[in-house]
This record gives C-alpha cells, structure tokens and sequence, in this order.
C-alpha cells in the first residue's frame, strides 16, 4: 500500500514534466513511397535530442522568438534559476504541427552554474524537414536531477 501511495505522487510528476516538451510520437521504420501522398505530415529526419528527467521551472522561463519557417530555425529567450535552487538548466524547444502535435525538430541547450536569482539569455536551433506545415513552438525548461 505504502509503495503505491508513493509512485502515484512521481508518476504524475514525470508525466507533467513530458507534457511541458510537447507530446512526441513514434518514428516509423517503414519507409514511405518516394512522391506518394500518405496523408500524414512530415516527420524528423533524425532522432530527437532527450529531455532529462527534474523540476521544471517554466515559469521562470521566457520565449522571446521562435523562427517558424526556413530550414533551419532558431528560437531565443531568458530564464530566472528560482532564488531557492541552484546549478543547471536544460532548454528546450520543440517544433511541432500543431494540428496533430507531432514533433518536427528539438533544440536542447543546457545552462550551467546557474545560482539562485540568476537571468540568462539562451539560444537554440533546429533543422525543419522540407513541406511542413502548421508550425509552432513548444518551451520546456528544467532543472536536471
């Protein structure tokens, strides 16, 4: 019983920190017919960088900009370490269709030495896949365990 009461409280905290970077799918390994229509919007080309498990701090964090169009993208803003933690800081960015969520490209960046009440500016990039559509960025921020 003890155990149970104990993995509910961590369970939803790892789903509310996976749900701050945008929801992922699987990448398919089939391949899909050369200029065929299959209906389904294009998808990273190359495995997406990781989100390491902590306490997100999003709402220190700020998006400034965050390039939509071109190949390569570029998305910038700021992040408070909160007055109470101290140590590092992992960015990311993910560019997603936001007609079906799925993930285009991630930009991680990590901040290192942040002290309680620090401000940094950061900046991260991705590669777009060619005839995307619907584009927007997700922000997620965390302070790594």
């Amino acid at each position: 019983m003890v155990k149970r009461n104990l993995l509910l409280p961590i369970a939803a905290g790892m789903l509310a920190v996976a749900g701050l970077a945008g929801c992922t799918g699987t990448p398919s390994s089939s391949p899909s017919p050369s200029g065929a229509a299959t209906g389904k919007a294009a998808a990273a080309s190359t495995a997406l960088p990781t989100i390491p498990p902590g306490t997100g701090i999003i709402a220190g964090t700020k998006l400034t900009s965050c390039d939509t169009t071109g190949s390569t993208v570029t998305a910038k803003g700021t992040v408070t370490m909160p007055k109470d933690k101290k140590g590092d800081v992992v960015i990311s960015v993910s560019w997603v269709n936001s007609k079906n969520s799925s993930v285009y490209t991630r930009g991680v960046t990590t901040l290192t030495g942040l002290a309680g009440g620090d401000a940094k500016d950061w900046t991260t990039t991705g590669t777009l896949p060619a005839k995307v559509e619907s584009v927007s960025c997700v922000l997620g921020a965390v302070i790594p365990k």
